[in-house]
């Protein structure tokens, strides 16, 4: 399979954006709707004014789409999330201002923003949060005229069961999906960090390590090593630069990976070589996949070098009993490898 690792990275950053937008669209939307049904019930307890009533409006229902809409056009959507959720801790403060206090509503609304904002960026995130959250309540409360009644009836107590139940567990949910995420973004930088930017094959300490491991648990029996090298590659740097010999890196690594199943072990060993472990072949089938990489090779047309042709030496080896790690099966190969340098190149050789 063909890797490029720098867009495989962007794609997956691009992944992490859209991934911040949806669930913090998702959670706002719920929260705040929950929320905003808390707040109504103190609301209408103390007969608010109108104004009050479009604002918790405003907020809850209009808010969080404006939000999703500016984190899709952003930038820095995760930079600009967590400033949006400061702003919400601030209206949070507002709220419980405006709600004159009430215990059981006051405290569960705090409690949900710092809960949320812990999930968002830990407990500094959370820090500043609680202190934005703070100034604006003391600010909402002298406009209000300090108006203090923490009293909590029925009614306030039914109307937080919503808040209090449902968006915890969906937070839970959220979080336990990035967890997810983040396990598979990590199994997927792992396998990035063993591949070779430019020909998509192992690079050679983890091409080691694969075949040590299948020497190993002795998977290698009736197995055959390809110690592939590119012939006159300084030529080709010195004649057509540096881009033209990164493309042939590239176009004969696809070739080695076209001719791979399942099971076999492919890698840029060195600058111009590459090694491949078939498994469950004989050294005649072995041979044949050999010429194959070797004819596709010469049969390359490079971009903007027209006149390069490709050429491969090829040494073969396969797997005597008492090998038991890699480098002592590569000398068998390299060994094959200079015999097909010395009688002219653009061939393969079996190792005696």
């Amino acid at each position: 399979m063909s890797v490029d690792v720098l867009p495989a990275f962007e794609i997956m950053a691009s992944e992490e954006k859209r991934g911040v937008v949806v669930r913090s669209h998702r959670l706002r939307t719920l929260g705040l709707a929950l929320g905003a049904i808390v707040v109504g019930a103190v609301l209408y307890r103390h007969d608010a004014p109108t104004q009050m009533w479009v604002l918790l409006t405003l907020h809850a229902l209009v808010w969080p789409h404006v939000v999703w809409l500016t984190l899709r056009r952003s930038v820095e959507p995760i930079a600009e999330d967590k400033r949006c959720f400061l702003g919400d801790a601030a209206m949070g403060g507002v709220w419980i201002a405006l709600m004159q206090f009430n215990l059981l509503p006051s405290v569960l609304l705090a409690t949900m923003f710092a809960i949320t904002l812990i999930a968002i960026d830990g407990t500094r995130f959370l820090a500043r949060g609680m202190v934005v959250m703070a100034l604006c309540c003391c600010v909402a409360a002298v406009a209000n005229g300090f108006a203090f009644a923490p009293n909590t009836g029925m009614p306030e107590i039914l109307a937080s069961l919503p808040l209090l139940t449902g968006f915890p567990v969906t937070l839970g949910f959220i979080t336990h999906r990035i967890s997810r995420t983040g396990q598979g973004q990590n199994q997927q930088l792992r396998r990035l960090g063993s591949i070779d930017a430019l020909s998509g094959l192992m690079n050679r300490r983890h091409w080691e390590d694969a075949v040590n491991a299948a020497l190993t648990r002795h998977c290698c029996s009736g197995a055959v090593m390809l110690l592939i090298d590119i012939d006159r590659f300084k030529r080709i740097n010195d004649e057509f630069g540096h881009t033209v010999g990164d493309e042939v890196i590239r176009q004969v690594g696809a070739i080695i990976r076209g001719g791979l199943r399942d099971g076999d072990l492919a890698g840029r060993y060195g600058g111009d070589e590459f090694g491949v472990v078939l498994c469950d072949v004989d050294l005649p089938a072995a041979a044949k996949v050999a010429e194959r990489i070797r004819a596709d090779a010469a049969s390359l047309l490079i971009d903007h070098a027209p006149n390069l042709r490709c050429t491969l030496s090829i040494g073969l080896a396969d797997n005597p009993p008492h090998i038991l790690k890699v480098r002592d099966w590569v000398e068998q190969a390299d060994a094959a490898l200079y015999r097909a340098k010395l009688a002219g190149r653009n061939r393969f050789m079996i190792a005696a």
